[in-house]
């Protein structure tokens, strides 16, 4: 009976990792009765430091709450379609359950004590989508697919917690959630990362972390639950099971696949470790983390590394970066990673170029080493040399040329020709090479002129442990490990293609049926 472990802690629900997900299922399983410890690898917060940023915190806030869900199974099944990736019926299954759970999203964040919506809801993210905006009651919900072409769309629905005491966006959800906790007097090991799980006899009994340099470790009596997120900063993991490279992500800092190497020792399969919220992101070397941008089509352009456009600007919010991988087997690089960031002087006046995600979304007042206040007019990043400043197209060109990430391939001749057709396209309102709606066009011709290079990434990665429709965790032979759930993107049930607020939908639907199945598990002693 493990007589050789020294157990330091005891509860009967031990949740790993103190995000979305791990929040969730902490307050269901506490719900239904279970004393539950949660396990967080960072700091506690300061009232004058953020030390504790998962990446739910630092997200843009909105969760999905489809209005129908048999529509939105569909929804789901043709993300995975389009994907050429068929579901079997054991997968069909666990989307159907998804579906019908995030239907409920809205009313079991109310139940905890959340105030969904308000006007103060819709993130500025969004302000130039053109989506629709209606208050439902008291909330406001906008009507939101990323794949609007694909049947079950028109009923995806998207709602954000309603800003509080300055928080607000995934601060605000965030917020709600902790506030759940504390009111449940859920404890929180601050500062104990977790490190191996144990088992007795194919069963999860607990597991083992490190504090302040001393081996910790909690016995679970009913069961675990592994929310410790994804590995966007974790290299090896990111080199051996992502493409194209490099990838630059806005999430947590502390997500360096913790979670993937202890599952990996009890014997789990592994799925959906090569998809990815799949945006376009800002990094510069002093910062620790990219910034995720806000992107307005009408006023700018995307090109290659050859000064060559190579979309419509109007791209999918998170499958964009999928089309920057068409590999040059003959320059022997990706021609667009990185790409280029091309406006004037009318885009730099409009607003921040970085979005709320990530890196600019601390609760006001409070600092951390991960966070920066964007300015308004975008000068200060000009200043530190972030964004390129030139008086002509021609000079940004030069610019972008002289770019060591660049590999050489800029053609500076080519750069003012793609800004001169384009411009030629924006006059006669048709973009005949790649049909960027007449009302988005904007002829780039007021100096000076700006550029910033873009990198692949997103919030978050979507891999993890196998998992069945209960959230257990499963060998390769898909028999589950006793005792064992997995919930949020540590294992999302996301593959390739992704839909804006899926990930903290998912948090929701399912991190609290992880924590009310593991609450029913059987004692043991």
């Amino acid at each position: 009976m493990n007589e050789h472990i020294h157990w330091t802690e005891e509860a009967e629900v031990v949740i790993v990792g103190y995000g979305g997900a791990g929040g969730v299922a902490a307050i269901a399983a506490a719900n239904v009765g279970a004393q539950v410890v949660i396990m967080e690898k960072q700091l506690a917060d300061t009232p004058t430091r953020t030390n504790h940023t998962p990446s739910t915190r630092m997200s843009g806030g909105a969760f999905l709450c489809p209005e129908d869900a048999e529509k939105a199974a569909q929804y789901f099944l043709g993300l995975r379609r389009i994907a050429n990736e068929p579901a079997d019926s054991e997968e069909e299954a666990m989307i159907r359950l998804l579906a019908q759970r995030m239907t409920q999203n809205a009313k079991w964040m109310e139940s905890i004590g959340g105030v969904v919506g308000g006007k103060e809801s819709s993130s500025p993210a969004f302000a130039f989508s053109g989506l629709k905006v209606e208050n439902v009651g008291k909330a406001s919900a906008m009507y939101d697919a990323d794949f609007p072409e694909l049947p079950g769309s028109e009923v995806m629905r998207v709602f954000w917690m309603a800003k509080t005491d300055d928080y607000r966006h995934g601060a605000a959800f965030f917020r709600t959630l902790s506030n759940a906790v504390e009111k449940r007097n859920i404890r929180v090991l601050w500062g104990t990362p977790a490190q191996h799980l144990v088992v007795e006899d194919g069963a999860v009994r607990g597991v083992i972390g490190v504090r302040d340099g001393e081996q910790v470790a909690v016995k679970a009596t009913r069961g675990v639950v592994l929310t410790c997120g994804g590995f966007e900063h974790d290299h090896f993991l990111k080199k051996n099971y992502l493409r194209p490279l490099p990838i630059e992500f806005t999430g947590n800092p502390g997500n360096t696949g913790d979670g993937i190497k202890m599952v990996q020792e009890v014997g789990a399969a592994l799925w959906h470790m090569n998809s990815i919220s799949y945006r376009v992101t800002m990094k510069f070397p002093e910062h620790p983390i990219a910034f995720g941008t806000q992107h307005h089509s009408q006023m700018s352009i995307f090109v290659d590394k050859r000064g060559n456009r190579f979309s419509n600007e109007r791209f999918k919010g998170h499958a964009f970066g999928y089309e920057l991988a068409g590999y040059d087997g003959h320059a022997l690089c990706y021609p667009r990673i990185p790409c280029y960031w091309i406006f004037d002087e009318k885009r730099r006046q409009l607003g921040p170029l970085a979005g709320v995600h990530g890196a600019c979304n601390p609760p006001r007042g409070v600092k951390g080493a991960i966070h920066y206040v964007w300015s308004q007019d975008n000068l200060a990043e000009i200043e530190k040399g972030w964004v390129w400043k030139a008086n002509t197209i021609e000079d940004i060109g030069q610019i972008l040329a002289a770019d060591p990430d660049n590999d050489g391939l800029m053609n500076v001749e080519n750069f003012k020709a793609t800004v001169e057709r384009y411009n030629q396209f924006s006059r006669d309102g048709q973009d005949l090479d790649f049909h960027r709606p007449p009302k988005s066009l904007g002829a780039l011709q007021d100096p000076p002129y700006y550029a910033v290079k873009l990198w692949p990434g997103g919030p978050n990665t979507q891999g993890g442990p196998l998992k069945n429709i209960q959230c257990q965790v499963l060998r390769p032979d898909k028999t589950p490990i006793p005792r064992l759930y997995a919930a949020g993107e540590f294992g999302s049930f996301f593959g390739m293609l992704y839909n804006g607020g899926g990930n903290i939908a998912e948090n929701i639907a399912m991190g609290s049926l992880a924590g009310e199945n593991v609450a029913q598990e059987p004692l043991w002693r």
